[in-house]
């Protein structure tokens, strides 16, 4: 395998959220808007000069981020949705950062977004995929948990990371958001 590029050239700016909330009556599409309007106002540049979006979202369905683009008068060179969960937000960094470095686009908003109302999470995990419906679900273990627990795994087995190395992980993320007001972990 080779070693990948650096991401010399690119920066991260303008870390925007809003407040948590447990349920809500707003739509994942009204999350996401709300921070790509404020991540635009804090970087001081205008709507037309995001030219990217990456979008992480379990509950935008059954739009997506193509029709996002629409919805918010937007016309981007290159776009993103990432089904993945908690492991969107460096994803949708990593492909954005390689984006740039390739010309794809100059600006990428990378953006994640979800509402819930009640029942809503039971629903999710539920249904979360044809794996967990019909291997994991009906014995208890469904939802994201028992995929990403075989990737975490394999993760381990291959390259020799131990559980220790999650705990720090875990532990580091909680210090940084104690330092963040808008983490939801603080």
């Amino acid at each position: 395998m080779s070693n990948p590029e650096p991401y010399s050239g690119i920066a991260l700016v303008c870390p925007t959220t809003l407040g948590y909330s447990k349920t809500s009556e707003h739509s994942a599409r009204w999350f996401i808007g709300s921070v790509l309007r404020e991540l635009i106002a804090t970087a001081g540049i205008d709507k037309a000069e995001v030219d990217g979006l990456a979008i992480s979202s379990f509950s935008l369905a059954p739009d997506s981020v193509s029709f996002l683009t629409q919805h918010f008068n937007m016309s981007v060179r290159w776009l993103e949705q990432l089904p993945f969960g908690g492991a969107s937000g460096i994803l949708a960094m990593r492909r954005a950062a390689r984006a740039v470095q390739c010309g794809d686009a100059d600006i990428v908003a990378c953006i994640g977004g979800d509402t819930a109302a009640a029942g809503s999470f039971r629903e999710l995990v539920a249904d979360f995929s044809s794996f967990s419906n019909s291997a994991s679900y009906p014995y208890g273990s469904g939802g994201p948990n028992t995929p990403f627990a075989l990737i975490t795994q394999r993760y381990m087995d291959q390259y020799g990371a131990g559980r220790e190395d999650f705990g720090q992980l875990a532990v580091s993320q909680r210090y940084n958001a104690r330092h963040f007001a808008g983490a939801l972990l603080g």
